[in-house]
């Protein structure tokens, strides 16, 4: 009688744990599941700290000598990176150039006007924090250069004064695609955050 309780036991015993295993393997391939979304999610994430940086030490390369007056708005990373990017930069110019240029003209490559600078009127993308008017004054706008390549020249129409304004509100939560000048002084304030 005892080895028939046993068997019983154990085939009970076997039918939950086979049960059990079946259990053990779906949560299983969710748990694999939630492994892999989880490394994807971190790749994802790698990749755009990675695109950032690049981003980033294209701009401090690209205008080296204009970014060595913005060090105020650089990481301290940044600022160590631009000073020996500065210096490898410098010591390239003098060996190739400066070296073999008198010393008037030498001392007139540091004047604001020979200093490359970013180009203020490149399209960006941004977010609005705080509402804000933007005057987009300089800013090409599509409807306007069809009307005058179309010969339609109403100055004084109702319906263009709509599209003619050259200051727009745009509310917080917003996302733009502007040229960088007409939201430089906002972005400086902190009520337009640029996005890339």
């Amino acid at each position: 009688r005892r080895s028939k309780q046993q068997k019983s036991q154990q085939r009970m015993g076997m039918g939950r744990s086979s049960f059990g295993g079946a259990d053990n393997g779906a949560s299983g391939e969710l748990a694999s599941l939630a492994a892999q979304i989880t490394r994807m999610d971190l790749d994802r994430t790698r990749f755009m700290m990675v695109d950032l940086a690049r981003t980033r030490m294209a701009k401090i390369e690209n205008h080296a000598l204009h970014n060595r007056t913005l060090v105020d708005r650089m990481t301290e990373e940044e600022t160590t990176y631009l000073r020996a990017y500065g210096e490898l930069l410098e010591k390239h110019y003098r060996r190739t150039v400066l070296d073999h240029l008198p010393k008037k003209a030498w001392k007139s490559l540091d004047e604001p006007e020979m200093i490359d600078s970013p180009d203020l009127e490149q399209f960006i993308f941004c977010r609005v924090l705080e509402t804000v008017d933007i005057d987009v004054r300089g800013e090409p706008h599509a409807l306007n250069d069809s009307d005058v390549a179309n010969g339609d020249d109403n100055d004084g129409g109702e319906d263009d004064d709509d599209f003619r304004d050259t200051v727009q509100e745009h509310s917080a939560g917003a996302y733009l695609i502007a040229m960088y000048k007409t939201v430089r002084e906002l972005v400086l304030d902190g009520k337009v955050e640029l996005l890339m």
